[in-house]
């Protein structure tokens, strides 16, 4: 269980055993049954054309591709469109016959990537192809649907794990913001108590906060390993080819026929990088992508049999996706290479059966390098299986995803249920409903208020022998009065009232240590909600620089606090944001970062932007010009010949051109480093003396 021990960035301030998360919890319960997602990662970049072939292009492909093209009379159609799949994929023609296939075709990203590792990242972190995200749409997706992950986890609500991968290595896709958000495991069967128990009460210091934090982590751990063995032994054991993908599905297969209430599924299968002997020359309907395909095909032939047996199929859906698709033209050496769009295959019984996307289109002409058209961008798809199947919204996938993308049809309409209270949005009248709150028939909410109605946040932490903390407290539902009681340290306690219609209230001037606030309705009897929370020391203050002296200019990520104070030689500025940038002057410069709190630390940081010089004719006879930027008048000069030997020091006066002019003719030939030394300059040149 390798995230098991894997530690999140920050320490949350809520305690593992007082989240007070009840019945009445927002959040999607692993205790019930709900909607499962299973990604099939199909790694090195599968070739779409020869999956799902346009079979109007035919003639166009067997030119372009001939060494790896299909027989057409092998080639299985689906009814009712102008595709075919591959002679392997028999099971995936009859889950289309079934209504239970989706196809949504030329399916990449703009700018698209060719490299195998670079392009899975992108797919893994849902980013641009020009940025760099260090966390996955998955992981995401979970840390915002469960907030106080992994911290309050498990509970009596979520005794199951959250999303799971099945192998031996974790994948940026599930890493989370605060932490990684999947169990990764290859046999549930021998998990085992990673740690003996152990319930110890830590001092509120910062070791004895790391040492409550690692037994948090290994009571999960143990938890996790125990609810998996046992809903393994409890699952049943269907029938399943033998093959690497065919062991992990038949995994998932149990552990949902045992109980297992995880959402979020991910398995794999490589070997899709066919630069070379893709098919059979003897037989194109045969060779390592025809075993490739099959392999994927009985497996989830095997998997769909296995959930209809245990009355399950209407839960799952499954999603095949590849980093990239692959040339539109064959090699040389009957295989194909790195190219971009690519079908994604889904399957389930509540998938949307139509196609999605116009066959692709092979002109008369094409270079090796033609590419065929971007249709969907794979975001799409992913927005539309968080709104339609996971109980997104247009709002929660454009956070998730960074940005709003169109949906397409995935789900059958009759099958989304968009705020996930089990009433179809076809039937609900309160479409809106927070997660996980009780509904009537009609899918309206009872009056309840959900655990996560009240938010609590430490705006400051505060030094030792200080009261500079302060807590920032937020109702999402403004339509009621609330009353909050505020008990800490030093007997301290404070009533505090929140009007209808206001959402945030800032408690100051609080002291290091544990703080219970208990909310109350208004003119609502017997309803109270209760957390604890800690006010404490602030992290050290982190700052890391990276000087751009070409340009001038230096950018700095901060870390530690939410404001800072930067000091660059005589000028000051208020930052408030994590990553800042600015223009630098030429010379010596000193930066100073502080905080408001002096037990943070400060940094002081010196070095030297130089203006920039050059020198021509260079290689020369004699006669060199140096052309000095910025305002310095004077200039110190030193020469060394090629021996190591400093032949020259000598300062020099800076015309209004500011050229500087150097005779090297009585020098021997050779290579030689010239140094400028200025107010504003610093450079080493290196001068070829003919």
């Amino acid at each position: 269980m390798t995230h098991a021990a894997a530690l999140p960035a920050l320490f949350s301030s809520f305690p593992f055993e007082a989240m007070g998360i009840g019945s009445e919890s927002e959040l999607s319960q692993t205790i019930a049954e709900g909607n499962i997602l299973v990604i099939i990662v199909l790694n090195g970049g599968n070739d779409g054309l020869n999956t799902v072939v346009p079979l109007n292009m035919l003639s166009k492909l067997n030119r372009v591709r001939s060494t790896v093209m299909l027989p057409d009379n092998k080639i299985l159609p689906l009814e009712g469109t102008e595709l075919g799949l591959h002679p392997s994929l028999k099971g995936f023609q009859s889950l289309f016959k079934e209504n239970r296939l989706k196809i949504v075709q030329a399916v990449a990203y703009p700018d698209p990537s060719y490299s195998h590792f670079r392009s899975m990242d992108i797919w893994d972190s849902a980013s641009d192809s020009y940025k760099y995200e260090n966390s996955g749409w998955a992981g995401r997706f979970i840390e915002t649907k469960h907030p106080n992950f992994p911290e309050a986890y498990p509970t009596q609500l979520f005794p199951h794990p959250l999303s799971m991968e099945i192998g031996g290595n974790s994948s940026l896709m599930f890493t989370g913001k605060r932490s990684f958000t999947s169990v990764v495991a290859s046999n549930p069967e021998s998990f085992f108590e990673i740690i003996n128990e152990f319930d110890n009460n830590y001092p509120s210091t910062p070791i004895g906060e790391k040492l409550k934090f690692l037994q948090l982590m290994a009571k999960q751990s143990n938890a996790y390993g125990k609810v998996l063995k046992e809903q393994y032994k409890k699952g049943t054991d269907y029938a399943f080819p033998r093959s690497n993908l065919g062991d992990q599905l038949k995994i998932i297969s149990r552990l949902i026929s045992g109980g297992l209430q995880t959402r979020i599924y991910k398995v794999q299968i490589g070997g899709f990088d066919t630069h070379g002997s893709q098919v059979d020359p003897s037989d194109k309907t045969k060779g390592m992508h025809a075993n490739l395909l099959k392999e994927i095909d009985d497996a989830v032939a095997a998997f769909m049999k296995s959930l209809d047996q245990m009355g399950k199929s209407d839960r799952v859906l499954g999603m095949c996706v590849s980093e990239f698709g692959r040339t539109v033209h064959s090699n040389g050496t009957n295989g194909t290479d790195h190219g971009t769009v690519s079908p994604i295959i889904l399957f389930g019984n509540k998938v949307d059966p139509k196609v999605v996307g116009k066959n692709p289109i092979i002109p008369d002409n094409t270079q090796y390098s033609y590419e065929m058209d971007l249709q969907y961008d794979f975001r799409q798809v992913y927005a539309s299986v968080m709104n339609q199947w996971m109980g997104g919204s247009k709002a929660f996938a454009k956070d998730i995803l960074f940005r709003e993308f169109d949906q397409i049809p995935i789900i059958q309409s009759a099958a989304i249920d968009s705020d996930e209270d089990g009433v179809p949005d076809v039937f609900d009248k309160c479409n809106d409903t927070p997660l996980g709150t009780l509904v009537d028939a009609n899918g309206c909410e009872f009056f309840i208020l959900p655990a996560s109605n009240f938010k609590l946040e430490v705006v400051s932490a505060t030094c030792v022998g200080a009261t500079n903390g302060s807590l920032k407290v937020s109702v999402v539902n403004t339509s009621f009065a609330y009353s909050l009681m505020v008990k800490g340290p030093n007997k301290y306690e404070k009533q505090i009232a929140i009007p209808k219609g206001v959402a945030n209230s800032v408690l100051s001037g609080l002291a290091l240590g544990e703080y219970n606030l208990t909310f109350t309705v208004d003119n609502v009897k017997n309803y109270q909600q209760v957390f604890d929370i800690k006010i404490g020391e602030p992290a050290p203050l982190v700052v890391q620089s990276t000087i751009d002296v070409e340009n001038k200019s230096m950018s700095i990520k901060l870390g530690g606090a939410t404001s800072y104070l930067v000091r660059i030689n005589s000028a000051t500025f208020k930052v408030t944001e994590a990553n800042w940038s600015t223009s630098l002057p030429a010379g010596l410069v000193k930066l100073q970062v502080s905080t408001d709190l002096n037990c943070q630390g400060l940094y002081i940081e010196e070095f030297f932007v130089s203006e920039s010089v050059k020198a021509f004719p260079n290689p020369t006879t004699g006669p060199v010009q140096v052309y000095v930027n910025g305002v310095d008048q004077k200039i110190d000069i030193s020469i060394v010949n090629p021996a190591g030997v400093n032949v020259l020091n000598q300062t020099y006066s800076v015309s209004s051109s500011r050229l500087v002019a150097l005779d090297l003719s009585d020098f021997f030939a050779g290579l030689y480093l010239v140094r400028l030394k200025g107010d504003t300059v610093d450079q080493t040149l290196k001068i070829v003396k003919l």
